[in-house]
């Protein structure tokens, strides 16, 4: 594999890491990075269950998040009450029973066991809230990137380096002209930390995308993705396509790293050999 979608493409069919599926799972995600982590914060899971009718109706009339464990934008933000418990019931359900991952090959999600949680709530993507994406392989920091209103119409997101210095935007083109960050956001304190927390958590991972939230007043951890994007398109522009590609280190992969028999262990000699 040597374009970034094709490493992507072989981590999905043949590097079929445990650690991956630890990383998949929302709420063990929030365990690993506590225990890690320690003093960095998490936003609180208030409840977990099967059943949405179980949820306490006291969580519900505050700003939560409902949310299942094991895929992707399931998620319901439920602010002062103002939810249908059998729509809500309907909704969740759905989730509960969707094998996510399945039509992008997203193997680690397929092996989570769903589960359904209430989480706090910890700024408003609408208002304050901005998450920082921090990529990374073995403990080294490879490429940044921010973004703000995340998921609403006036979503933005800009590369990072290390030190949170803009590089280009996400969808520029080749030798497009850098921009600078919008006004009004100072962002090197909480980006630098993120930098520093990532090292001490992608040790041993050979490539993943450790993702924070920060609400102008305290930073938090978030999820750690494996698969991003799906894995399903290579990066927009050379430079952050080269960067990422120079610091992913394949051999690193929990297949190059364990003992194979048969043809994977000739395949596995092979690549070895060719990286």
């Amino acid at each position: 594999p040597q374009r970034y979608s094709e490493r992507m493409l072989w981590r999905k069919i043949v590097d079929h890491n445990p650690q991956f599926v630890l990383f998949s799972d929302k709420l063990a995600t929030k365990e690993y990075v506590a225990r890690l982590c320690p003093g960095l914060a998490v936003p609180r899971t208030l409840w977990i269950g099967q059943d949405a009718d179980t949820i306490p109706a006291e969580l519900l009339r505050g700003d939560v998040f409902v949310k299942t464990n094991h895929g992707c934008d399931f998620n319901r933000r439920i602010r002062d009450g103002q939810y249908g418990r059998e729509e809500l019931r309907a909704q969740t359900q759905k989730w509960l029973r969707t094998v996510y991952g399945r039509g992008g090959g997203q193997w680690a999600y397929s092996q989570v066991e769903p589960k359904l949680f209430v989480e706090e709530a910890i700024g408003d993507a609408e208002a304050d809230l901005v998450e920082f994406h921090v990529r990374a392989s073995n403990g080294k920091v490879l490429l940044g990137s921010m973004m703000g209103h995340a998921k609403t119409s006036r979503q933005w997101a800009i590369y990072l380096d290390p030190e949170g210095n803009p590089a280009l935007g996400m969808s520029d083109p080749d030798d497009s002209v850098i921009k600078p960050l919008p006004d009004g956001i100072p962002i090197a304190e909480p980006y630098r930390r993120a930098v520093r927390l990532t090292e001490r958590l992608s040790a041993g991972v050979d490539y993943a995308r450790f993702d924070f939230m920060w609400n102008g007043r305290e930073l938090y951890g978030g999820e750690i993705t494996v698969y991003p994007a799906a894995g399903m398109a290579d990066p927009a522009n050379r430079l952050t396509n080269d960067l990422i590609l120079k610091g992913w280190n394949l051999s690193q992969s929990h297949f190059l790293k364990s003992q194979h028999t048969g043809w994977r262990r000739v395949y596995a000699d092979a690549l070895k050999r060719k990286l």
